[in-house]
């Protein structure tokens, strides 16, 4: 006989009432006892009780007086800005990043540098930990470490199963070794389109009224992932959401994933260099060198160079193709384009909005909006800091939802959450 809901014991209601608290806090910014108390529905008393011991330990902060009704005046709460504090690292092909943010989400000190080429994993492993170290040091109550890394990343093993351009890191197995690194500190994992994701389902979205939101990472390489009212769908191995391997051309190039002609060997910004440094050898007509960097094809572009204009014209229909491919199957309400081609600005987006009408029933192109990621900052690091914090102190982690859910428990655990 199959198990059905389970209940929660006694002593598991103070935190799963403790991470309903601090869900609304997240949810809604800072707010009174009182108005936390109608938001989750638990008794003021309730309230209080649980929160003076997060006031004690740092999680939460005291904001100051607010005019009540009547003329009363309440003491609002918010997730603290000291205390407690949440280390990110990104991955990329090319570039590294790490961050450090207080629980209420500020950026407290970041640092981003560039991977050499051939650059062995080690090297880059010292680069990180060597900052790693010192906002620990520093910092000191280090609550979690996020890590996002580029994909297919098998987030069920933490396991990156191939970086394109850049086998080496498929054989370091950079979550397990920070994991042994910095053994006193929880470590959580995430690909990095889905942390971006987070991000942009948080500040853009939501407002938006947007309830199935596809997000295209374009950039080094090319992700996406689809969130439903605040959830980022996973996949039965945390793969799902790898749109750079889906095929737009299958008599294309053979990639290292093994399909033909997928969309990232004709879009990631690894391609467009590739190719605009090859036609602007010798080529008269634009100001590109063999040299090119991004930032001079991003400048060109907004300047009317020729082949700038057309590689970048290439690159939106190629992308507009795997856009289509994606509405067509999971149907969004909205598709959001960000990471480092947002650079090209709204012409690039409506060179792709052009591409994708041409390639949808009128219908369905008239019910989703294209637009640009409008955040400022890096969207990985700030999205992996809110899976930390979601894992940390809304929701049951990752690891302990499969566990739950085995037992039939795992609804009842994530409850409450609220990217």
């Amino acid at each position: 006989m199959n198990s059905g809901r389970k209940g929660l014991s006694i002593g598991s209601v103070p935190g799963f009432n403790r991470r309903v608290i601090l869900s609304a806090l997240h949810e809604f910014g800072p707010c009174s006892r009182k108005e936390i108390s109608v938001a989750t529905g638990l008794d003021q008393a309730t309230v209080t009780r649980i929160v003076g011991p997060l006031i004690d330990d740092k999680i939460v902060d005291e904001v100051g007086l607010v005019k009540g009704g009547r003329g009363r005046r309440s003491i609002n709460l918010s997730f603290s800005h000291s205390g407690r504090y949440i280390i990110c690292i990104r991955l990329q092909r090319r570039n590294i990043s790490v961050g450090l943010y207080n629980l209420a989400g500020e950026t407290l000190e970041e640092f981003e540098g560039a991977i050499e080429r051939d650059q062995l994993p080690e090297k880059t492993f010292d680069q990180i930990t060597g900052h790693v170290d010192r906002y620990v040091e520093k910092y000191r109550h280090i609550v979690g470490i996020g890590i996002a890394v580029p994909g297919p990343f098998l987030e069920r093993d933490e396991r990156v199963i191939l970086m394109t351009e850049t086998p080496e890191w498929q054989a370091f197995d950079l979550v397990r070794t920070v994991r042994e690194r910095y053994s006193a500190i929880k470590v959580y994992s995430i690909h990095d389109a889905k942390a971006a994701a987070l991000t942009v389902w948080r500040n853009q979205a939501k407002q938006s009224g947007s309830r199935v939101m596809l997000y295209i990472s374009a950039g080094q390489g090319i992700g996406s992932a689809l969130v439903t009212n605040g959830e980022v769908y996973r996949g039965s191995l945390g793969l799902a959401g790898e749109l750079g391997h889906t095929s737009i051309d299958v008599n294309g190039p053979r990639c290292k994933c093994g399909n033909h002609g997928c969309l990232e060997l004709f879009t990631s910004r690894i391609a467009l260099l590739r190719e605009v440094r090859e036609f602007a050898d010798g080529n008269a007509e634009t100001d590109l060198t063999s040299t090119a960097r991004f930032a001079d094809v991003v400048a060109a572009y907004h300047a009317g160079d020729t082949l700038a204009v057309a590689e970048v014209d290439r690159i939106a229909r190629c992308l507009a193709q795997g856009i289509t491919n994606c509405i067509n199957f999971v149907n969004p309400d909205l598709v959001v384009i960000g990471d480092e081609y947002v650079a090209f600005g709204p012409s690039f987006l409506s060179a792709i909005a052009k591409y994708v009408k041409a390639s949808l029933l009128p219908a369905i192109y008239q019910a989703i909006r294209l637009e640009l990621s409008q955040i400022a900052g890096d969207l990985v690091l700030q999205g992996a800091f809110l899976d930390v914090l979601s894992q940390t102190y809304l929701t049951a982690p990752r690891d302990e939802e499969v566990r739950l859910a085995q037992s039939g428990t795992a609804e009842f655990a994530h409850e409450g959450a609220m990217i």
